[in-house]
């Protein structure tokens, strides 16, 4: 998975002299001043001037120089503080997060806005270079469970199917519909082992790509719940998307409308697919109930955005009570 752009770094041109040097400019000009204006004050004390307004004179000195260095210091140490601020701030997972140095700064800054921004760099390329592999884990784990679920649970049940119509040919006729319902629920059974094999990898998108396993995913969530649904894909060329990506793309879709069937109570969901600004934008709409709180901790939200993360994009979740949900993937957007 290749990484998030990076800020273009900024080059290290300095206009302004290292802050302990600026520290020990500000000091030895104050320290000047304040020698120089006692030794006024000594020589105005030799003219008449009273000694306790040659004392008042020095605390003025002595404060104005506390005061002006104070000042001085403050202003010096301000971008480092920005800096730290920001740095407190700053979000790993998001590129556009990253502090920006203003024009000018002190040598001190610029080498630690440069230290931060490698180290960010490295987070980022550890994180690109491991989420391939955990999506990946993920999706075996997931095949290997459903191939389990078809090939053994599956055949297992089948074979107690074909057991039982073997034997409903020679129990008494009593028997036999007490046996046909034992059928019926075997074969309930098979229907949900299969269903179950489908959701956890679907066939579709290893035969046949992405965009067939949106229209089968689609057209099963309306023949199985009822409400109208329909599938977008003008624009998008979802085929060409990398393979994380398109399970990424799937699983956020097969999230969402499991929502809209548990919790919207809609009528139509719209699926849509788009490309803005070099992204590829994937959007669940549906005109339900809607919800106030869209929080990630909420309706499978957390799992759909750890998802977009890993493949480099991010999920938008827009709510309101009896509005409708609006779920938005933006996939590979270049940063502007």
């Amino acid at each position: 998975m290749h990484a998030l752009r990076l800020p273009q770094r900024r080059s290290a041109r300095l206009t302004r002299p290292s802050l302990l040097a600026q520290v020990l400019g500000v000091n030895a000009a104050l320290i000047g001043a304040t020698v120089l204006t006692a030794s006024l004050a000594v020589d105005w004390g030799g003219h008449g001037v009273a000694e306790h307004r040659r004392s008042l004179l020095l605390v003025a000195a002595l404060l104005a120089t506390v005061l002006v260095n104070g000042f001085v210091l403050r202003r010096r140490f301000e971008p480092l503080e920005r800096l730290i601020d920001t740095m407190e701030q700053v979000d790993g997972a998001d590129a556009h997060s990253r502090p920006r140095l203003p024009p000018g700064e002190t040598e001190e800054v610029v080498r630690l806005h440069q230290a931060f921004d490698r180290m960010l760099d490295r987070l980022e390329t550890e994180r690109a270079r491991t989420a391939s592999a955990v999506l990946q884990a993920q999706e075996e784990e997931r095949a290997r469970i459903a191939r389990d679920l078809h090939d053994e649970a599956n055949q297992a049940l089948t074979g107690v199917l074909l057991r039982l119509e073997a034997t409903g040919q020679r129990v008494p006729e009593d028997l036999r519909p007490e046996l046909r319902e034992t059928q019926r629920a075997a074969t309930q059974a098979i229907e949900e082992l299969l269903r179950l094999a489908r959701e956890l990898r679907p066939a579709a998108l290893d035969d046949h790509g992405l965009a067939a396993a949106l229209r089968t995913k689609v057209s099963d969530f309306a023949r199985q719940t009822g409400v109208h649904a329909e599938l977008s894909l003008a624009g998008a060329d979802v085929d060409e998307l990398r393979p994380e990506e398109q399970i990424v793309v799937y699983r956020v879709v097969q999230e969402s409308l499991s929502n809209v069937a548990q919790h919207a109570r809609a009528g139509n969901v719209r699926v849509a697919f788009a490309r803005e600004r070099g992204a590829t934008v994937a959007r669940v709409q549906d005109d339900g109930c809607g919800f106030a709180d869209a929080t990630p901790s909420g309706h499978g939200l957390t799992g759909m955005r750890e998802r977009a993360a890993l493949a480099g994009g991010s999920l938008d979740v827009h709510s309101a009570p009896g509005d409708g949900t609006t779920i938005e993937l933006r996939l590979g957007e270049r940063a502007a």
